[in-house]
């Protein structure tokens, strides 16, 4: 039986999908590291919590957080479903998207129209046309 081993990962060159699509594969100044499909949703929640939990220990800093920068967005329905899907665009032309029930878009308009109303941004109207992804 072989024992679990710490792999330390410090540092990515380089990121590859193998040609099945089953393994992400890490490229560095380590040996390449390969992560199965089936932990990558688990990883896309795990490392903003540990990104922010990391920042709080090194900084001391119960209050510090953590939250991706956006370079720009697009929303649109889910092939005609009753689902949105918020997608945000990230550094290197990453994307990451969302999906959320149609019913939850009135109150989430409400919530970011406040917080920009509460920096003195002028709040625009809301038009039914200005989707993007169909």
């Amino acid at each position: 039986m072989s024992e679990n081993v710490t792999h330390v990962v410090d540092t990515i060159t380089d990121l590859q999908l193998t040609e099945d699509g089953l393994y992400l594969l890490l490229h560095g100044n380590q040996p390449t590291t390969a992560i199965h499909r089936s932990v990558l949703d688990h990883l896309l929640v795990a490392l903003p919590n540990a990104i922010e939990h990391s920042d709080r220990v090194i900084n001391r800093n119960d209050h510090t957080a953590f939250a991706y920068q956006s370079y720009g967005w697009e929303i649109g329905r889910l092939n005609g479903t009753e689902v949105a899907v918020l997608r945000f665009r990230l550094a290197g032309n990453m994307g990451l998207s969302f999906s959320l029930p149609l019913e939850q878009i009135p109150p989430l308009i409400e919530a970011l129209s406040g917080v920009a109303a509460s920096a003195g941004a002028a709040v625009a109207q809301v038009r039914s046309d200005a989707v993007t992804l169909q």
